[in-house]
């Protein structure tokens, strides 16, 4: 879990100051304010006041429906976190490109099919949060992503993806992809393309209706996570003898699999690090046979 708990710590810092949910809180010490979560309603009272919130890093304007957003964002120029999450977007005001300081930038279960330019000009933008925005335009948005010079966390789950571009590869700088709930996706193609991106280290493929992966998972020489969550027709023997061949995977999460117990032959795992199996439906006996054959796994039920 140690690779997951680096990415965790980079950005719980996001987290560490009160969390002001209403305007009129807000404006009682608007110096003070540096965490700031509204009610759908007080859109307009924000966009009234957003001049005097000027030390806000982390905005959430959450599940509102919004066909769009509040241009006055633009006065939040320490915004580092942005959530716009569960909205009806389908763009970004082009005066948010002035906030040079966002780091974080959360954009799931809204409505985009392309993604802005600009943001390639935004020197700190680390994460973007995609998910389930089923009509993106893949193409449109990597050849936007591959601009961005510190993009290293991705999220692009529930997007009716197939397969990814080619030009995808332009990510070089890309440490975490999250691909989950994309079950068309083409993983022998998606793997050709992932392993020219030697900094790739972790990968998400959950609910992705899997049964194995093709043979091209040994391709992935710079992998280093592997996360297989809610795949509960994943044919573990098979997973098990491919490990044998990337011996560079050090963690697998295998939760919410359904499973009652792993091959007799455990040898496929000793490589990894971490072994994470939590919620799953092993009995006593079984979780100390596999305790006792990976002495030096930490697994984790």
């Amino acid at each position: 879990m140690l690779i997951f708990l680096v990415v965790f710590l980079q950005f719980s810092g996001f987290t560490q100051h009160k969390k002001y949910t209403s305007i009129p809180e807000a404006l009682q010490n608007p110096e003070l304010v540096t965490w700031l979560d509204i009610n759908c309603k007080e859109v307009t009272s924000f966009a009234k006041h957003a001049q005097k919130l000027q030390n806000v890093t982390s905005f959430y304007l959450t599940t509102c429906n919004l066909e769009q957003v509040p241009s006055e964002i633009k006065h939040l120029k320490k915004l580092a976190l942005l959530n716009l999450q569960g909205n009806n977007l389908d763009t970004l005001p082009d005066n948010f490109s002035v906030l040079d300081k966002i780091t974080v930038l959360n954009l799931r279960n809204n409505s985009f099919r392309e993604i802005p330019i600009w943001l390639a000009n935004l020197p700190q933008l680390r994460e973007i949060d995609l998910a389930n925005n089923i009509d993106l335009d893949i193409s449109q948005a990597s050849h936007v992503f591959s601009k961005i010079k510190n993009l290293d966390f991705l999220y692009l789950n529930g997007n009716n993806l197939t397969k990814l571009p080619q030009h995808f590869t332009d990510n070089q700088n890309l440490k975490e992809l999250h691909l989950s709930n994309n079950p068309k996706l083409d993983l022998q193609q998606t793997f050709q393309v992932l392993s020219e991106i030697s900094s790739l280290k972790i990968l998400v493929l959950s609910k992705n209706q899997l049964h194995k992966l093709p043979k091209s998972l040994n391709s992935l020489k710079q992998i280093e996570g592997l996360v297989l969550d809610q795949n509960p027709n994943l044919i573990i023997s098979t997973l098990a003898k491919q490990l044998m061949h990337t011996p560079n995977i050090k963690v697998v999460l295998l939760r919410k699999n359904d499973l009652t117990n792993l091959p007799e032959d455990l040898s496929g795992f000793y490589s990894l690090k971490v072994l994470e199996l939590s919620s799953n439906n092993f009995n006593a006996k079984e979780k100390l046979r596999i305790q006792q054959g990976l002495p030096n796994t930490k697994v984790i039920f």
